[in-house]
């Protein structure tokens, strides 16, 4: 492996500008075409399984849609526990738990010990390099060993568990499975000059939530991860002058609507009709009344839709209204807009939520010592 990298780098150094450009394009355009391949597979693979554990599936048998989700948790408990074995005998200590978080298919291992013993007085990214080598040279191949031994345990047919190292990062935090942000600074081998957010579960990559405040979680969880509190604090601040000052239709919650039917009745709604629909169902009623309805389309089954909160007094008598592609101004809504509830379902009460887990508050809290001296 060591004598092909050292080909290829070789072979780079030869090209010229115009060459290193055309290959940099090339290679953003493979990347951008097989991480699509991948997550394609991956989505076949997941409705495979979906089709093993649905009863009305041809292909039905709840054992083997057990014997999957077990075998799943076996793996990763059994690298955890190795790897915990494996570092705590290393680095000489006892019964510490370097598995911070584990999911369906990946661990999350904190390294402080080892980064403290050995990296004293390096920077950042020389620490970053040191970890990518221990992972590459030692850790890997330390997996590969544990899961042999996995399939010999096991008396498995072939040894078909594989697990390799994918990012490095300093700081994160996480909010449940498969929901967490990490500042990384190196992915798959590739170290970034300037470390990048690894976003997953969270509203900033959820297309249920408007993009400008998608836009602005994301910051926010980039401010959390590398400033602290007071800048977090600042910042929600400071996005809420911003928010107020956006239109009804950027702030709104985009959404897909079915079953207005479903849940109609002559008056109200039926009892659990979701928020959106019931906002639909209102955007009608009041279209239908109204001296506009041949200017404006109805709402119908399958149609993307936008949602905002109301005050509770308001024309429609419910919380909430929908509309297709822009509130009609002749609705004469704007005064019932509840911008503070849109505001806290929107941003506030999701980037809270990532707070919570960290122990911090959305606004400076002054203690009765600091208030009266």
């Amino acid at each position: 492996m060591g004598k092909f990298k050292s080909m290829i780098k070789e072979e780079i150094e030869q090209l010229s500008t115009e060459e290193l450009q055309a290959l940099l394009k090339k290679r953003k355009n493979d990347s951008a075409k097989f991480k699509v391949m991948q997550l394609g597979l991956k989505v076949t693979l997941n409705s495979a399984y979906g089709m093993i554990g649905n009863e009305y599936s041809r292909y039905y048998d709840v054992r083997i849609a057990e014997g999957i989700t077990v075998s799943g948790q076996l793996s990763i408990q059994w690298i955890q526990r190795k790897l915990n074995e494996f570092l705590n005998k290393h680095l000489g200590v006892v019964d510490h738990d370097f598995s911070i978080a584990g999911d369906t298919d990946s661990i999350y291992l904190s390294l402080n010990p080892l980064v403290e013993k050995y990296c004293q007085g390096k920077t950042d990214a020389e620490k970053v390099k040191f970890l990518d080598r221990t992972c590459e040279k030692i850790i890997q191949p330390y997996v590969d060993k544990s899961y042999e031994e996995l399939k010999e345990y096991m008396n498995a047919f072939q040894q078909k568990m594989k697990m390799s190292r994918e990012v490095i990062a300093d700081v994160g935090v996480w909010r449940a499975k498969k929901n967490y942000a990490l500042n990384v600074h190196n992915s798959e081998g590739v170290q970034y000059d300037e470390p990048k957010l690894k976003i997953m579960g969270m509203e900033s990559v959820r297309s249920s939530t408007p993009e400008v405040c998608r836009k602005a979680f994301k910051k926010g969880i980039e401010i959390i991860l590398t400033k602290g509190e007071d800048a977090i604090q600042k910042y929600i601040k400071d996005f809420k002058k911003d928010f107020l000052s956006h239109s009804v239709e950027d702030i709104s919650f985009p959404r897909g609507v079915n079953d207005i039917t479903k849940w109609l009745q002559t008056e109200g709604f039926k009892l659990g009709t979701p928020i959106h629909v019931k906002a639909a169902i209102s955007y009608n009623r009041l279209l239908n009344v109204s001296e506009y309805k041949n200017r404006y389309r109805s709402i119908r089954n399958g149609d993307k839709i936008k949602f905002i909160y109301l005050k509770k007094a308001n024309p429609t008598k419910n919380n909430a209204i929908a509309y297709p592609d822009i509130l009609p101004p002749e609705f004469e809504l704007e005064d019932y807009i509840d911008y503070n509830l849109q505001f806290e379902k929107t941003f506030l009460g999701p980037i809270k939520s990532v707070l919570d887990v960290i122990g911090w508050t959305d606004k400076k809290v002054i203690s009765l010592e600091e208030m009266f001296g």
